[in-house]
Formats: structure tokens, C-alpha cells, sequence
């Protein structure tokens, strides 16, 4: 079964759990985007603060769009941040990924939508995952990248037992687009937090994509 993870992109405190409360009845997991301002243009919640306090059987998915996650790990000393997900574009990614799996924490490795895919190649074996951007990151409603598709497909046939996820610009069509190139996990923002109904949409996105 494809997984579908709803994602927080906020700057208030009080959005984030009130987005928590929201989406906490219908799925497991929730992806938390991390921006500082500097590697993105957008600025949201600092994150480990607010998970400090949040009161959630929810774990985590933290995606860190930061200029320099490492300087960062040391935050985020929360059982409920359970994986993290950094980008191939980011400094000190050895070392950053050597720092996580010391934490117990498991590791995605993210690529903005025009990076070379082979900029993945070395980190493969050292992640749990990888993810596709397939909007331009930092900030959520922007459109499905369609050339991402055909990177991805690429990516699949060399490498089939890899776990894909994509984030960005996710609707029943492109839901359907990414998963049809090989895609195991979607992440969807606004498309589901905002539309109204967070149950009925993962629910319309999950029977999109069940057959395929």
C-alpha cells in the first residue's frame, strides 16, 4: 500500500497543533517542514520546540530545510522526531547522516526538483529512504513538477528496491503520476490539511493510487 503522509508548513505555534489535531485521527505519521529563511526563502516553526510541548502519539517525519542540518541535531532529542529527512544539497551530509543513525533516528535523503540525480548515488546505502521533491521547496500550494516524473522513473529501474517518496504539489492526478513511475510514499501538504475533510481526502488519495 502506497503510504500518504499528511505535511505541517507553518510559522505559528498554534497552526501546528491545531494541524495536529486535524490530521491525528487519520494517520500515523505527519511530516514537519523545517525552513530557516537561508537554504529556502520561507521561515516556519523552529520544530523541536514545539514538539517539546505538543502533547501527540504522532512520530515525525522532519524535514530539514536548513543551511546546515548538523549544527541543528542536537535540538532534537524527542522520540517523536523519529526520522529525518535532509537534502542531498546540504553541507556536511556524511557526517550529518553518521550523527542521526548515533541518534537511533531514521534517514531520508531529499532532491530539489533540477539536482542531478546522481548527486544520490553515494548516500543510497546509507538512507532509509530518498525523496523527490517535485515542487521548488519552502512552501506549500505550489504546482506539480512534471520533469520530476521522468527522473523518477529513471531512478526506479536502477534502482528497484529502493524506497521513493515524493513531496510537493500532490493531487489525485499527480498521486496518481508518481506512483505509476515507481513511487512508494507520498507527502502532501495543503492538498489534504486544507481541504476541508483530512479523512475523506486520504481516503480519495489512497483509492487514487490503489490499483496502480
Amino acid at each position: 500500500m502506497v503510504q500518504i503522509i499528511p505535511a505541517i508548513l507553518t510559522n505559528s505555534a498554534d497552526e501546528f497543533e491545531k494541524i495536529i489535531r486535524l490530521v491525528e485521527p487519520y494517520s500515523a505519521r505527519v511530516h514537519l517542514d523545517v525552513a530557516d529563511g537561508i537554504f529556502v526563502s520561507n521561515e516556519t516553526i523552529k520544530g523541536y520546540s514545539e514538539l517539546e510541548v505538543v502533547s501527540t502519539g504522532l512520530k515525525f517525519d522532519v524535514h530539514l530545510m536548513v543551511k546546515d542540518p548538523l549544527m541543528q541535531l542536537s535540538l532534537w532529542n524527542n522520540e517523536k522526531a523519529d526520522r529525518f529527512i535532509i537534502h542531498v544539497e546540504s553541507p556536511n551530509l556524511d557526517e550529518t547522516i553518521r550523527e542521526l543513525r548515533g541518534m537511533g533516528k531514521g534517514i531520508g535523503i531529499a532532491i530539489n526538483p533540477d539536482t542531478s540525480v546522481e548527486a544520490l548515488e553515494h548516500f543510497i546505502d546509507q538512507a532509509d529512504f530518498v525523496c523527490f521533491m517535485t515542487v521548488y521547496p519552502g512552501f506549500q500550494g505550489r504546482g506539480f513538477l512534471d520533469h520530476v516524473v521522468e527522473k523518477i522513473k529513471d531512478f526506479r529501474k536502477k534502482y528497484p528496491g529502493v524506497v521513493i517518496f515524493v513531496d510537493g504539489g500532490i493531487n489525485l492526478a499527480t498521486a496518481k503520476s508518481a506512483v505509476e513511475a515507481g513511487v512508494n510514499g507520498l507527502v502532501s501538504g495543503s492538498f489534504v490539511v486544507k481541504s476541508g475533510n483530512v479523512g475523506k481526502t486520504i481516503a480519495e488519495l489512497q483509492e487514487a493510487v490503489q490499483n496502480l
